[in-house]
């Protein structure tokens, strides 16, 4: 017997869930170095290195400002960003972190808690469910240079999911590597999403039905859709009464596809709920509502042998 959980997504996806309530403003002044070693005064570098700590749940935010270029106003394109972000466990509970950078355009905030303002330019999602450190390595290049302004921010949002459980401490040390360009050619899109399978709680939508799905319609201004990126995340199970059982059978996983739409979302666009999250329908009916000229951009499974044997202090994929 198999075991496959399916999400269906519509048109352009970027993960970005977080906000910040902590601000350091600083201001980058090292100028980088070019591909082939030697000095370009167009290019530079933003070091960023940040460690929090803490044992309180209910997602805590941290939100660290950086002064770029000249300002909010100035226009730049991010080219890539490297180096590594940690997860550690202080105990053997499960614990989760969301990675957002981003950028402001017109006036950088003091404080922009719910990031209504800002447009995101990369995030991330990590767990880690045993006693130990999770350490990512984050290696992303841009064929097509990202927007940014001179206004950037990185947020932490996260920490243990049980309370009681103990410190959880979140690091990055990253690069983003950026250039100064005359205007703001391309745009990203914002596609938030988190769903959960298995279990009736604890995503902006749930279903424990093996056999449904949940199709994210996001209405795209015209243009040229120029490329797809970002992470997608899948759940860690780690057996406890706290979250989903864990899978039984041969595999266990997922399978994420992009569709793009010319003349609107169709019947994606009306099946959300009251919040404007998508309500999981069955895989079926979902690949029904698909017109005929829906243009199939990319599909990612992702599939896991399940272990007959659990070992203490080992863990199950959860990516």
């Amino acid at each position: 017997m198999k075991t496959y959980k399916r999400i269906v997504v519509l048109a352009a996806i970027f993960i970005f869930i977080g906000c910040g309530i902590c601000n350091v403003w600083a201001q980058d002044d090292d100028w980088g170095r070019g591909g082939d070693g030697e000095r370009d005064g167009d290019h530079r570098v933003l070091h960023i290195q940040r460690t929090v700590t803490t044992s309180q749940i209910d997602f805590p935010q941290s939100l660290f400002m950086y002064h770029l270029l000249d300002g909010a106003n100035s226009n730049g394109e991010a080219r890539a960003l490297k180096g590594t972000i940690s997860l550690k466990n202080h105990s053997s509970e499960f614990s989760e972190v969301l990675w957002v950078l981003a950028y402001w355009k017109g006036k950088c905030p003091v404080d922009d808690q719910s990031l209504a303002g800002a447009n995101v330019i990369w995030t991330e999602i990590q767990k880690n469910p045993t006693q130990s450190e999770d350490i990512l390595s984050v290696d992303l290049h841009f064929p097509n240079p990202l927007p940014m302004t001179g206004c950037v921010g990185f947020i932490f949002a996260g920490g243990p999911l049980v309370k009681g459980a103990g410190a959880v401490t979140m690091s990055a040390d990253l690069n983003l590597e950026y250039k100064r360009s005359e205007t703001l050619t391309n745009t990203v899109i914002d596609l938030s999403g988190e769903y959960c399978f298995g279990q009736n709680w604890g995503c902006q939508n749930a279903t424990t039905n093996e056999n449904d799905g949940f199709a994210v319609p996001i209405a795209m201004p015209a243009g040229h859709l120029m490329e797809l990126y970002g992470s997608i995340s899948d759940s860690t199970f780690d057996g406890t009464q706290n979250f989903g059982p864990l899978p039984t059978g041969e595999v266990w996983g997922n399978t994420n596809n992009f569709y793009l739409l010319p003349g609107g979302c169709g019947k994606f666009g009306i099946n959300l709920n009251s919040q404007g999250f998508p309500n999981p329908v069955s895989l079926a009916k979902l690949n029904s509502w698909l017109p005929n000229n829906a243009i199939h951009l990319e599909s990612v499974p992702m599939d896991y042998p399940i272990l007959s044997l659990e070992l203490p202090g080992r863990r199950l994929p959860d990516r």
